[in-house]
């Protein structure tokens, strides 16, 4: 999978739990350490971690060897 199709996957999952103002940053020319980054708020503490939840799924679903 291309670092840009799971981005947007990241940012629809982000989308399917509630959180908004979600962006997806293209970092590939500023740093060696992603191609993007994928940024959403939450409206509380509980409410981020459980954005954070998707985010480590799909990572560890997808990770590269």
């Amino acid at each position: 999978m291309e670092s840009k199709e799971l981005a947007i996957r990241l940012a629809r999952a982000l989308d399917a739990k509630k959180g908004y103002n979600i962006r997806i940053l293209h970092v590939e020319n500023l740093t060696t350490v992603t191609d993007y980054f994928v940024i959403a708020t939450g409206n509380s503490t509980t409410h981020v971690g459980a954005l954070a939840g998707p985010r480590r799924r799909e990572r560890a679903a997808h990770r590269r060897p």
